[in-house]
């Protein structure tokens, strides 16, 4: 899926709710970091605990459009955070959320797998 989403020459990049200190290491550690421009989460003292808030920081440090960019999310706040920063939002149905919580939260579009999400990205 990352392969196949990165040939799109869509800037990639990680919005956890993880701490950014931690987040860079995972990503790093399992071997993905090549696949992504930045990996965003918040800080320890607290900034950006609120995924709206670190998805509007990553935008504007970014410098990218809300209207081009696109939040893959496997909970509400995900959905509810790209809604807030006027993203389209694609709901995952693996991860931690279930598809009752996705359903609720009104996502674009649910993909139930991988590649679904890759399909559904290269046809925007």
């Amino acid at each position: 899926m990352l392969e196949r989403v990165k040939q799109s020459r869509m800037p990639l990049f990680v919005a956890t709710s993880k701490p950014a200190v931690y987040a860079e290491r995972i990503v790093e550690h399992c071997g993905f970091a090549r696949h992504f421009r930045g990996v965003y989460g918040p800080e320890l003292d607290g900034r950006f605990d609120n995924k709206t808030e670190l998805l509007g920081h990553l935008l504007t440090t970014e410098g990218l459009g809300a209207e081009g960019a696109i939040m893959v999310g496997d909970r509400a706040v995900d959905i509810n955070a790209a809604k807030t920063n006027g993203m389209w939002s694609i709901g995952v149905l693996w991860g931690y959320g279930s598809q009752r919580e996705l359903r609720d939260a009104e996502p674009n579009k649910l993909c139930a797998t991988p590649s679904e999400v890759a399909s559904c990205i290269e046809a925007i």
